[in-house]
């Protein structure tokens, strides 16, 4: 795996492969016909914005912040875990 800093300078087609290898997907999010999925590798996440009416990935961000993380939180549901 690659530090965080690393993967941030590699050129757009290696970070697709970096997360097609590397990365475990954990969730995905929908916004403004966009959908945003996560990936966690190591010590932080990768989020990737894919339109999916242009079939393309817009971008990339990689982050370690937990804030990053909020607009994930009402797709997470916990009803179904038995306490």
């Amino acid at each position: 795996m690659i530090p965080l800093n690393d993967f941030q300078i590699l050129p757009f087609d290696k970070k697709c492969d970096y997360i097609t290898i590397f990365a475990d997907y954990m969730i995905y999010r929908v916004e403004d016909e966009k959908k945003f999925y996560l990936y966690h590798v190591d010590s932080y996440f990768i989020e990737v914005c894919y339109a999916p009416y242009e079939n393309k990935v817009m971008g990339i961000k990689a982050f370690t912040e937990t804030a990053d993380l909020d607009p994930y939180l009402n797709c997470i549901s916990i009803s179904e875990l038995n306490f």
